[in-house]
């Protein structure tokens, strides 16, 4: 019985010091490392701070589980011994902990599949945020809300959530990403589409002149690299037409994560004083936009 051999495993403990002490001396250990190492990564200044969480949170995880397999080994033997027992209380911990093993099999699959990591813009139906710490049982983000805007809230999910939730990695190609921006124009105020598709590219290529070139330049690197084909990262002006009361302008621009919102409102000022101009010259011509339906 499950309750015999927890009753035997306790029994044994006072036969076992040497492997108490040795155990309690690990745990110590590793506590002593990880803070030795967070306090040796904030006095540097040499690297960013995003660089320093990287590490941290690395060589934390990597301390941790080396004084765990150690434990393990050290107690090897009194495992040993009551294998079929534990066998027994581990499935009825099993049954009663589902969400704990998840949580475990979420984080074996970071490890090895690695779909983010610290540091990246991560998107799912339930959270936005930037990835600030990875550990075991639970991943914790710098909440972003509306447009991008950081709310200053820290979201903090299961791993287990990883094997049931699709999560979006907003930045895989490292420092400049692909941004598509949708902006709707209601048909009633637009008479000279090439107008408002001009002025939207003109206003992209002013937001993103700074960095345009590099970022040309990290695309065909990253493709040179990972062997895939990357977009050229040049801006790019299309309308999607499903909703014919409102066009959707698309702009494709690239940019660094942290500037998506500022691009995004410099060009959105652009366009809507174009429409607005529109608009205007309609107003004083009386020239009245045709429908994009006819009636049967």
């Amino acid at each position: 019985m499950p309750i015999d051999s927890l009753e035997r495993l306790f029994i044994a403990i006072p036969g076992q010091w040497e492997r108490v002490i040795a155990t309690v001396l690990m745990v110590l250990v590793g506590a002593t490392l990880t803070h030795l190492w967070a306090r040796y990564l904030a006095r540097g200044e040499v690297i960013s701070n995003e660089k320093r969480r990287v590490h941290l949170v690395w060589v934390r995880n990597t301390i941790w589980f080396v004084v765990l397999f150690v434990i393990i080994s050290v107690w090897a033997s009194t495992i040993a011994g009551f294998a079929l027992s534990l066998a027994a209380v581990a499935g009825a911990m099993l049954i009663v902990s589902k969400e704990l093993l998840m949580c475990v099999l979420g984080y074996l699959y970071l490890t090895l599949v690695r779909p983010f990591k610290v540091g990246d813009l991560i998107e799912s139906s339930l959270f936005s945020g930037r990835v600030v710490d990875i550990d075991m049982f639970a991943t914790t983000l710098a909440e972003y809300g509306h447009a991008g805007q950081v709310t200053g809230k820290v979201v903090e999910f299961p791993n287990g959530l990883l094997l049931t939730t699709p999560v979006k990695n907003v930045s895989p190609t490292g420092e400049y990403v692909l941004h598509l921006m949708r902006v709707p124009v209601p048909a009633a105020m637009v008479c000279d589409l090439v107008s408002i598709e001009d002025t939207a590219r003109t206003a992209a290529e002013l937001a993103t002149r700074e960095w345009q070139e590099q970022a040309e330049a990290h695309f065909r690197k990253l493709a040179n690299e990972d062997f895939i084909s990357y977009s050229s990262g040049r801006i790019k002006v299309l309308w999607d037409f499903v909703d014919p009361e409102h066009l959707m302008l698309i702009i494709r621009i690239t940019c660094p994560v942290a500037m998506r919102l500022k691009v995004e409102q410099s060009v959105f000022r652009a366009i809507w004083l174009e429409v607005s101009r529109q608009r205007s010259d309609l107003g004083a011509t009386g020239w009245a936009a045709p429908s994009l339906m006819t009636d049967n």
